[in-house]
């Protein structure tokens, strides 16, 4: 049967083409050959609480003044939520945050200097500048100072918050309307396979709600659609591993539904610990996707409203 791709779906830093096959699933797991296929392109790239900021170097700062300030930048970002690291160069993260010193000046107060922030998707889009000035004493220039760089760095990493803006949060879609749920089946969504962290629980739970706002009933006791999740990692290299997350669709008398995955390189490490904000992003990212198989189930009036 001829592949049927569906529309394109643009967000501000995402854009994902979702494509229907009906053939085989190429490297899915034999189970679900011969099943619908849904497959999305590198959609965890340029998702924000995803793959996080670098944090690079400040051009014109002196060292160690840049590298604290940059580490402490990259600390208060991580307790907003927003991945980050401080590193000399972006080696997979999805956004880098860099810093220029435009102006300085020396007198017997200390020194002033006026430092431009840029920040930049992976995909060479400049996301937003900030200008943010600094006083400090010559020796707190040259050499650093614990305290004052943490109060620096909040005015930063509130900075780099707002450049990110609305593609920070979760994509939310309002629930539909009454008729256009009728076309969903009931489904049953199991905890997540193989997922580092607290992603067993929380991937479940945020495409549980995701999937309930856009009008799917949930029942765990005789669902029409059981949704399974795995994570897949493979080491890249020293820095980067291989991200596959998969979702299969099974039927209730066990007839496979399809499939459809999400993957990318991304910084070792980066889905380790509380996934937070990462799994409502993830979730919200396959919402698409996972929709348009739902809606493939047959006999869906017939099962989802009885």
């Amino acid at each position: 049967m001829t592949p049927k791709p569906s529309p394109p779906h643009l967000t501000t830093f995402m854009i994902v083409l979702f494509t229907i096959l009906l053939a085989s699933c190429g490297p899915l797991p034999q189970p679900f050959r011969g099943a619908p296929s849904i497959a999305s392109n590198n959609p965890l790239l340029d998702i924000p609480t995803a793959v996080g900021v670098a944090v690079l170097p400040i051009a014109g700062a002196p060292e160690p003044f840049s590298t604290q300030l940059t580490a402490a930048i990259a600390e208060r970002l991580r307790t907003l939520e927003v991945p980050a690291e401080a590193t000399r160069y972006n080696a997979g993260l999805g956004f880098s945050l860099e810093g220029r010193v435009d102006h300085l000046d020396r007198s017997t107060t200390g020194v002033t200097a006026e430092i431009t922030w840029t920040l930049q998707s992976r995909a060479g889009a400049v996301s937003g500048t900030e200008r943010q000035k600094i006083n400090v004493q010559e020796p707190i220039w040259r050499d650093g100072d614990a305290l004052i760089v943490a109060q620096l760095s909040e005015d930063a990493a509130r900075a780099t918050l707002s450049m990110l803006g609305d593609d920070i949060a979760p994509i939310r879609q309002p629930p539909p309307s009454a008729a256009a749920a009728k076309n969903f089946p009931s489904v049953s969504v199991l905890p997540v396979e193989n997922a580092p962290g607290d992603g067993r629980e929380s991937l479940m739970l945020a495409v549980l709600q995701s999937l309930t706002l856009n009008g799917v009933r949930r029942d765990d006791v005789s669902p029409d659609v059981v949704l399974h999740c795995e994570v897949i990692s493979t080491p890249y290299d020293d820095r980067l591993q291989r991200v596959e997350i998969i979702w299969r669709a099974q039927l209730r008398d066990g007839t496979e539904l399809g499939a459809m995955k999400l993957d990318n390189t991304i910084p070792v490490g980066a889905l380790n610990g509380t996934w937070g904000p990462t799994a409502f992003a993830i979730a919200d990212a396959a919402a698409p996707d996972l929709l348009n198989l739902l809606a493939s189930a047959p006999n869906i009036k017939k099962s989802a409203n009885p």
